[in-house]
């Protein structure tokens, strides 16, 4: 046997997986670089398949004040990311028999208001509940925010909302729910909720630099910004106790990645709890949300995703998890006005081998794109209408904000700082049609010009 010749393809074999390793390492750099100023804030990411991290790297400022440069390391507030930990919390404490998701709530928030209702622990969980959503509060948003409160003095201010719904009707996004979900945590277990998640969960995984992010000195945390009357300034205060089981919790994307696969293993809960977290929620009119308990049901192209957004003063981020190929990606950036989910789908695009479109301008004759304006219809009734203003055109849903959309050729437009896309072509039938491409998605929207 010639173990010369063998050792030198071993070697080759080596060099290969090296050169692979490095060009789709460079990808990924390739997408950060194109979406981030490296002189203003930025943002930190994390890719991984099981075991093995595909990447993961930081790109802009982390203190721009003082020239410091972010890095993977460096911790974010995570904002409503921080309402997976909450949900997991409370089936931890089901699993100890101490409360189950079909409680009343008024078992442990007895005087909460709920209107002649019964509102269960599970209605919060899922955004069903019908309650108000405090931080759609101009006075409390404006004025409130950055004093520090108890939680239940703000329990207390909160009753006074009326319900928008009866519960089980509709999904709408209510952090009061989930603050309140940290009070019936705390009522439950008999330890603050600060206290039960760094025990329970930060500790036993690990999670060295996550915490429930308060006025302490945090290393390497990174500053938050925002949009001024001048440009880029600092955010606004937020006294993190506001936030609390909805949005209070601090971390780095390598944690994000440790507690995720925890999660999904049965390190910290049951499998059955699990999957009860990540089923989409039955209304009562027999359809299904998007939303399980903390988690966001999705997809992307083909593949099913489980993940969540943030969004708090100074800071944006985004995870998603795609079980089919147990690939997790996680992007955090210290810019309220950051868009952490457009990079998050174009890293997770690059590890899942998905084709995304060369979004560039084409010109095209102004007498094809009048030809193409309109109203579509969509099979639900929505409509959407294509204008063509001063030599741009516009999209517009509905009574919804109009956005301005690029030619990318003679027949088809994407919006700027996003992967949604439609192509407008005739069908078997000669009607002209409008395929909407949302967030690449494998099959299109149709909507059929009136």
């Amino acid at each position: 046997m010639d173990y010369k010749f063998i050792r030198i393809l071993m070697v080759s074999i080596c060099l290969l997986a090296t050169q692979v390793n490095a060009a789709s390492k460079a990808n990924y750099e390739v997408v950060l670089k194109n979406n981030i100023d490296p002189q203003g804030p930025g943002s930190a990411a994390i890719v991984t398949q099981g075991n093995k991290t595909l990447f993961i790297g930081a790109r802009g400022m982390a203190n721009i004040e003082l020239n410091s440069k972010l890095t993977d390391k460096n911790v974010f507030r995570l904002g409503s990311i921080t309402k997976q930990f909450t949900a997991a919390a409370i089936m931890m404490l089901q699993e100890q028999n101490k409360l189950s998701v079909k409680d009343n709530i008024n078992k442990y928030a007895k005087d909460y208001p709920t209107e002649g209702h019964t509102i269960t622990i599970e209605h919060l969980l899922t955004h069903t509940s019908g309650l108000a959503n405090y931080t759609d509060s101009r006075e409390i948003m404006s004025q409130r925010i950055q004093e520090s409160i108890g939680l239940d003095q703000m329990l207390e201010l909160f009753a006074k909302d009326k319900m928008l719904f009866a519960p089980g009707e509709q999904m709408r996004y209510s952090n009061t729910g989930y603050v309140l979900l940290g009070k019936i945590i705390e009522v439950a277990s008999g330890q603050g909720y600060a206290e039960f998640i760094e025990e329970n969960i930060f500790k036993k995984l690990g999670m060295k630099n996550s915490f429930y992010g308060g006025r302490q000195i945090i290393n390497n945390r990174a500053l938050g910004y925002t949009y001024g009357e001048k440009g880029i300034a600092n955010a606004s205060l937020i006294d993190m106790s506001w936030p609390h089981a909805a949005g209070s919790l601090v971390s780095t994307v390598e944690d994000l990645n440790i507690w995720y696969r925890a999660l999904k293993d049965g390190k910290i809960l049951s499998k059955q709890s699990y999957e009860q977290m990540i089923q989409p929620f039955k209304l009562n009119d027999g359809t299904e949300s998007n939303y399980g308990y903390g988690l966001g049901l999705t997809k992307i192209n083909q593949y099913e995703a489980i993940g969540h957004g943030g969004g708090i003063p100074g800071f944006a981020t985004q995870a998603f998890y795609f079980p089919q190929k147990d690939i997790f990606v996680a992007v955090f950036s210290n810019a309220d006005f950051a868009s952490p989910r457009y990079i998050a789908i174009q890293l997770a695009a690059l590890a899942l081998d998905i084709d995304i479109p060369e979004f560039k301008p084409a010109k095209v004759d102004s007498g094809k794109l009048k030809a193409m304006m309109g109203t579509y219809k969509l099979a639900s009734g929505s409509v959407r209408q294509l204008s063509l203003e001063n030599g741009k055109v516009y999209s517009q849903r509905d009574q919804g904000r109009k956005w301005e959309i690029i030619p990318m050729s003679e027949n088809s437009f994407y919006f700027e700082g996003s992967l949604s896309y439609f192509v407008i072509e005739k069908n078997d039938a000669g009607e002209t049609v409008m395929n909407f491409y949302s967030d690449l998605a494998e099959k299109p929207e149709p909507a059929i010009k009136i």
